[in-house]
């Protein structure tokens, strides 16, 4: 699109086979002190950064809400001219994501008609009390779709089936030892430039070279974020959503 907005349908559809989804996702903090994130698909011209620097179709806001257990962010679609005039800071809500109290499982889900919500993906980190250094350890669980992007049969809550040969199981990867470095490390193909516990790559374990997401640091409060077949960008954007949110159980 050219006017630097994305169509609901484009977020809830899985990145198609042959494509890679580049995105740069930035940490905000609102004139009410509430810190967002925004995420914009590069290379499609779109919006200008406060410097003048091209950030790209704006696909997604994510915003905070307190809750009583766990938390809760949801997810906004760009707000239009209109949102502004009214001085709201966001628009029409497409998703959200939860999480349980000690942050260690996240359900992403879409919204559809009058306040149905469809889960579409549950992320699960180990627990590291310990405080053990590295990449932390996640799965994601996503509903299976065929090369069209249709939805394999029965559609059962995510929750429940898990394990069900209608879902994928994605792990993050393992680092590898890097000889010349004598470290383990991943290899971001120059996306990611700062070392951070929140950088992963989200992959299948029978096919650990095909990256399904990925995610890292650039600098301060801005990330790159990358998606391919079979995620969308509400799914990717909700994974990292996840990534950076506060954990008790494995800071």
């Amino acid at each position: 699109m050219d006017d630097g907005f994305a169509s609901i349908e484009e977020l809830k559809r899985r990145v198609t086979v042959a494509s890679v989804l580049q995105c740069r996702l930035m940490r905000m903090v609102m004139g009410n002190k509430r810190t967002v994130l925004d995420v914009f698909e590069e290379g499609r011209g779109g919006l200008n950064g406060v410097l003048g620097e091209r950030l790209g179709t704006w696909l997604l806001r994510a915003v905070p809400h307190r809750s009583i257990v766990g938390h809760l962010y949801t997810l906004h679609i760009p707000p239009g001219q209109e949102d502004f005039r009214c001085g709201r800071e966001w628009g029409e809500i497409v998703g959200r994501v939860t999480s349980n109290t000690m942050g260690t499982k996240y359900t992403i889900s879409e919204v559809s008609g009058a306040n149905v919500w469809h889960e579409v993906c549950i992320v699960t980190y180990d627990i590291n009390f310990m405080g053990k250094k590295g990449p932390r350890k996640m799965t994601a669980t996503i509903r299976a779709v065929d090369k069209t992007g249709r939805a394999i049969e029965p559609l059962q809550p995510l929750s429940k089936q898990n394990k069900a040969p209608n879902a994928v199981v994605l792990e993050s990867k393992s680092p590898r030892w890097n000889s010349e470095t004598r470290a383990f490390g991943l290899e971001f193909y120059n996306r990611v430039l700062v070392s951070s516990v929140k950088n992963f790559q989200l992959v299948h374990p029978e096919d650990v070279d095909y990256i399904v997401v990925q995610f890292g640091k650039v600098a301060e409060g801005v990330f790159t974020m990358d998606a391919r077949f079979p995620m969308s960008p509400i799914m990717a954007f909700g994974v990292a959503v996840s990534a950076m949110d506060h954990k008790l159980a494995c800071p």
